[in-house]
């Protein structure tokens, strides 16, 4: 199996553009509990694409017209609807063993995850409001 054909952490949480600081936290949680696939798609990144878009858009192309709906409403910032996805999957990421900063691991206190899900949340509120 290769990055390109497996299913990305996005790909395996329902995503709801009604609750995108739910749909991030869920993000996170699907990192800490498959750091297998967030370890094959960094290290097929660095080796295949190393630069520019990553995603396959028709992949995500059901998340992007949910953003581009959602800011033509006005519930969400404008933003170019792919930058503010890539904005959200980096930010439930950021724990993941793609970081280069810091990876979470199922074997940290519960409430180490807990606090890293609500200012995950809360950051996803601040980067989404109009």
């Amino acid at each position: 199996m290769t990055a390109s054909n497996s299913p990305s952490s996005t790909d395996s949480v329902p995503f709801g553009i009604e609750d995108l600081p739910g749909w991030a936290a869920r993000v996170y949680d699907h990192n800490l509990q498959h750091p297998e696939l967030s370890r094959l798609i960094a290290s097929t990144r660095l080796e295949q694409h190393p630069d520019g878009r990553w995603f396959n858009s028709s992949r995500h192309e059901h998340k992007l017209r949910a953003i581009a709906t959602a800011q033509a409403a006005g519930r969400l910032r404008p933003a170019d609807p792919a930058d503010l996805l890539i904005l959200l999957i980096s930010m439930a990421s950021a724990w993941s063993p793609s970081s280069s900063v810091y990876t979470a691991t199922t074997q940290e206190r519960g409430s180490d995850h807990d606090r890293r899900r609500v200012l995950l949340r809360e950051a996803v509120v601040r980067v989404t409001q109009p």
